[in-house]
């Protein structure tokens, strides 16, 4: 980042465009470069466009813990049933439609699990 702005003369030497950096802008980068990495992770597959599919849950549909993660409250396993109820997506996920062997159907796999609020958190952290 540093050396852009050096390339662009954004500052008077490279030393200033990396203080600047350090000091201002590194948890973004950082932020930013995360965000990239987890986007390459689940995209970086040999699909076409139709495979894949934004996943999200509706408010009041059970949680499943292979589709979805307690984005707000306990992710121990010993807490989360498959009766708890979504109060909300915090986050979507993708999946990516994949072609059974001969004589299956099609099914779909999780690339990255939908982030969800479960009903109980809400309740129990709003009292």
């Amino acid at each position: 980042m540093a050396s852009v702005f050096d390339i662009t003369g954004s500052f008077q030497s490279t030393q200033q465009s990396l203080e600047f950096v350090q000091a201002v802008a590194l948890e973004g980068i950082e932020s930013i470069v995360g965000h990239a990495l987890r986007s390459e992770l689940a995209f970086k597959v040999d699909v076409t466009s139709s495979d894949m599919t934004l996943l999200f849950e509706t408010a009041g549909a059970k949680f499943d813990e292979a589709r979805m993660s307690n984005d707000y409250g306990c992710n121990d396993a010993r807490t989360l049933g498959r009766q708890d109820k979504i109060a909300g997506t915090t986050e979507v996920g993708v999946g990516k439609s994949m072609c059974g062997g001969p004589g299956e159907s099609r099914r779909e796999e999780i690339l990255l699990k939908v982030k969800v609020i479960l009903e109980k958190d809400v309740l129990e952290n709003g009292e």
